[in-house]
């Protein structure tokens, strides 16, 4: 009897041995599986770093060749235009519903521009002054002038009359000389130092005596009479325009 207890308890001992040991293993190789898992995880962080490093330094590169593209691109001339020629249009223009002027600096911030074109009121001459706030002639610019409608013989309209009718009347619109002030906005166009501009300013007459002489038909209406002080030269300028620099 003793000797089956002893057996007894000595396979007690092998198997809490055998269990304490296979504890211990399981132990470990959790602990290396564990291991093994950050080791992996890590490794793919740091490729999946290394890689995104390389994606943005091309990204960065090729942003930069095009940026550098683009400046060679627009860059412009060292120096600013001798002269520049101007096309416009607008209300009260310069040079009218359509013109040309030529606009030559005179220093760093100051030009003299003079042209022609054609208006309501016949053709147009104008001279003026600008100073510009920027350098090369570009940016706000503050000007101020003069202005010549030659007038036109025969003109014809259809126009309201004293009877109450629109009837067909004949004027000769007499010339006109006007004086104004304007702003004007110029921005670049283009990389040759070209540019587009608006104007905004006005216009105040400096001719004495009527404005027109009626020829033939009834006499005009206060209506009318208003219609062609409207139309004559004078009031709100209004122009737009595109000038290109000359080297």
């Amino acid at each position: 009897m003793c000797i089956n207890l002893l057996q007894q308890k000595n396979k007690f001992a092998a198997i809490k041995i055998l269990t304490s040991y296979t504890i211990r293993q399981l132990k470990k190789y959790e602990m290396k599986k564990t291991m093994l898992t950050l080791f992996v995880v890590l490794l793919s962080f740091s490729a999946f770093a290394q890689a995104y490093d390389v994606s943005v330094y091309q990204r960065n590169k090729a942003s930069t060749k095009h940026l550098d593209s683009t400046k060679r691109r627009i860059q412009r001339p060292s120096h600013c235009p001798s002269s520049y020629i101007s096309l416009g249009t607008g209300i009260n223009n310069n040079t009218g519903l359509l013109g040309v002027s030529f606009d030559v600096p005179i220093v760093r911030y100051a030009s003299i521009e003079g042209g022609a074109g054609i208006s309501s009121w016949g053709y147009k001459i104008a001279i003026s002054g600008k100073y510009y706030l920027d350098a090369c002639h570009r940016g706000w610019a503050f000007g101020g002038g003069v202005t010549y409608n030659t007038g036109l013989k025969n003109y014809q309209q259809n126009l309201e009359t004293v009877t109450g009718n629109v009837e067909q009347v004949s004027l000769t619109l007499n010339p006109q000389t006007n004086a104004f002030l304007a702003v004007h906005r110029y921005w670049n166009l283009g990389k040759q130092y070209n540019r587009i501009y608006l104007e905004l300013g006005y216009s105040v007459p400096l001719s004495y005596g009527n404005k027109y002489t009626q020829i033939s038909g009834y006499p005009l209406s206060d209506n009318s009479k208003t219609t062609m002080n409207l139309i004559s030269p004078g009031g709100l300028i209004i122009g737009f325009g595109f000038s290109f620099g000359i080297n």
